[in-house]
């Protein structure tokens, strides 16, 4: 999704649709494209993962899942490149769109360990369609409980799914019961949020502006680091616009988020930064070594968005 929307952002037609559905049989294509599937290295190993016990012993069944852009489209030389770590499409892709060429590996990953298989099917000009399947096994329903729940101390906390404002995606919502209480307003804070993935920029700043938070944006280290600059934090701009704290993304291009956090520590020492700038980590990097270096960059703490 995050793909589809970055490469067609610059096309006159934005369209991206999304197809889940579910079949008895492995899917040779997906919705009248001819998916050309990347060979999967788990076939040769000759074990179905849904025999195991905790899979039950339900019908087998395929789970099929597929993402359809009106963006440029790629040349058959650039869709044999895709699914590798470390590669993307071509070498203009980071410059232009960023990442890392890790999400599609990744997915890869992930698919055949769960006895599937992940492909797409391009033309330059004209859009693309990336799609996958995995194994599965259809369960019993759970039985109902008669009775109703006492709804006198609950009231309805309603929660937006994800909406990117692009033509062709969609929102959907959910109800969760929560006590009534009363909590004090909490204390708004003016955030600055730098992140390069369009997608987690659009679901953070949503759900920092729910809070009662305001939220400016900047796409790496180096337009933090200019942002930080039309602030109070700044030498000599006393009239100039307040920050509470910066949300910093670890990897991404231009300028990294360690390294944007080491650029404002000396300018804190230099005094250039008058005062201390509070840096919290946003990353899924949890393990001990990685979260030491965000420490011994100067961030506050690490952030692990669930």
């Amino acid at each position: 999704m995050t793909n589809a929307i970055k490469f067609t952002k610059t096309q006159s037609v934005r369209k991206i649709s999304v197809a889940i559905t579910a079949s008895i049989e492995k899917p040779p294509s997906v919705r009248d494209v001819d998916i050309k599937w990347f060979p999967s290295r788990t076939q040769d190993l000759n074990k179905d993962l849904t025999t195991d016990p905790e899979w039950g012993n339900g019908e087998q069944v395929f789970i099929n899942l597929s993402v359809r852009d009106t963006g440029r489209g790629l040349t058959h030389d650039e869709q044999s490149r895709l699914f590798r770590k470390f590669a993307q499409a071509n070498v203009r892709t980071h410059v232009e769109y960023g990442g890392s060429g890790l999400g599609l590996f990744i997915s890869r990953e992930l698919t055949e360990l769960q006895g599937g298989e992940i492909g797409l099917y391009s033309e330059p000009g004209k859009g693309s369609t990336f799609a996958f399947y995995v194994k599965g096994r259809r369960a019993t329903a759970p039985v109902r409980t008669s009775g109703r729940r006492n709804e006198g101390s609950t009231k309805k906390l309603h929660i937006n799914a994800l909406d990117t404002g692009e033509a062709g995606t969609s929102t959907s919502s959910a109800s969760i019961p929560i006590a009534k209480s009363s909590i004090a307003s909490p204390r708004t804070f003016k955030v600055l949020l730098v992140e390069d993935n369009l997608v987690n920029q659009r679901v953070l700043r949503k759900q920092l502006q729910k809070a009662g938070h305001s939220v400016a944006l900047a796409n790496h280290g180096q337009e933090a680091l200019e942002h930080l600059q039309n602030t109070k934090f700044w030498e000599g701009n006393v009239d100039a616009e307040d920050l509470d704290v910066i949300l910093m993304d670890l990897e991404m291009p231009i300028m990294d988020g360690l390294t944007a956090a080491r650029r404002i520590r000396e300018l804190e020492a230099n005094g250039v930064v008058v005062r201390h700038v509070p840096i919290i980590a946003v990353t899924a990097n949890a393990r001990k070594e990685q979260i030491q270096t965000c420490f011994a960059a100067g961030m506050v703490s690490p952030f692990l968005p669930h």
